[in-house]
């Protein structure tokens, strides 16, 4: 007599898999609109992307798992926004990056100085991980589920 026993759980597998593959594509999907939030908010919320000839402002770029998703628009400057990330991937995780493409604006973004535009500083990225970090959080909590519920 035997004591085996088998059941196809096949399908139950196959299932999970593809909910899985959906809410990574939320997760990205999330990513974006967190990152094209970030990306809006160095330009729009204290302390702002520095301002004097617009080639900074013009310049940001946001890229998610290597994708660029979008460029900052063209505020009078010439600008050139990153077209190709060049950081690296971890696997298993999804790489969000904004950041901004002149030659000065890692200088911009450290080094106090004075600044043209009132409301313009250092640390225009960086303040704003730092003061709505979790609310970047929640817009990609909220995209993944709204993917659970479809």
């Amino acid at each position: 007599m035997s004591d085996s026993f088998s059941i196809n759980i096949s399908g139950a597998v196959s299932g999970l898999l593809r909910v899985n593959r959906e809410i990574q594509e939320a997760a990205r999907r999330g990513m974006a609109k967190a990152g094209m939030q970030l990306l809006d908010d160095c330009v729009n919320v204290e302390p702002t992307v520095p301002w004097k000839t617009g080639h900074l402002r013009s310049s940001g770029s946001l890229f998610v798992d290597g994708e660029l998703i979008i460029t900052s628009p063209d505020v009078g400057g010439e600008g050139s926004p990153n077209t190709e990330d060049s950081g690296s991937k971890e696997l298993g995780s999804i790489i969000t990056r904004v950041g901004f493409n002149t030659p000065y604006a890692a200088k911009t973004h450290e080094v106090p100085m004075n600044f043209v535009l009132p409301g313009s500083g250092n640390k225009y990225l960086e303040a704003k991980i730092r003061n709505y970090g979790s609310q970047y959080y929640e817009i990609v909590m909220e995209v993944i589920r709204g993917a659970g519920s479809a």
